[in-house]
């Protein structure tokens, strides 16, 4: 009796997990259940930049390779040829702004704001998967030695310890967020077209 008590607890979880999932909007998404069965390989084609940030549509189609990649469908097609489908878009705006200064007016921390314009569309017939709608992302980095709490997410989330940010000024260390907080935006935004590939967008 004890034991039979077991399984039907055993058995409850994930039925009673199953039933919550449901009932609040979730699913489990097979990552090529958004697209057509025929559409097995995705070519991305370079995005155009209208940002004045030189190299930047480099690092998004590199984002967005390496993120379709790690799954099984669809595929990237290394041709235009190969694919069923292409990922295409613009790169719409790249600025940052200031949001936090100390009482000397020093800039301590700075958002940056990517827009970006993406579709999806069969290569053959030119049908539209995925009209084009802007996407928008924010990322704070900071902009000086006293906005770096080391024991903060965002802090933990790169390679500097508090000796190197001792050590570095404050153009370095800002330049050096700069650049981390282009490259999580980047990833941010191929994660993004991942997952609306896997829910039919």
């Amino acid at each position: 009796m004890k034991l039979a008590r077991q399984g039907v607890l055993l058995l409850g979880v994930p039925l009673a997990v199953a039933l919550l999932a449901g009932a609040c909007g979730y699913r489990f998404v097979d990552s090529d259940a958004g697209l057509p069965e025929d559409v097995r390989t995705v070519y991305v084609e370079p995005f155009v930049n209208r940002t004045r940030v030189v190299g930047l549509e480099d690092g998004l189609a590199l984002a967005l390779r390496r993120e379709l990649s790690a799954q099984a469908r669809p595929r990237v097609g290394e041709r235009p040829d190969d694919a069923d489908a292409i990922l295409s878009g613009v790169i719409r705006n790249y600025e940052t702004r200031n949001v936090s200064v100390n009482r000397f007016d020093e800039v301590l921390q700075v958002e940056a704001r990517f827009e970006v314009e993406a579709t999806l569309r069969r290569r053959q017939s030119k049908e539209v998967l995925w009209p084009r709608q802007l996407l928008r992302l924010r990322e704070v980095y900071h902009a000086a030695r006293g906005a770096v709490v080391p024991g903060s997410s965002g802090f933990l989330g790169n390679t500097l310890d508090p000796g190197d940010v001792s050590q570095l000024a404050d153009a370095r260390l800002a330049e050096d967020s700069r650049a981390r907080a282009r490259k999580r935006l980047l990833e941010r935004f191929a994660r993004l077209i991942r997952q609306r590939m896997a829910e039919g967008f």
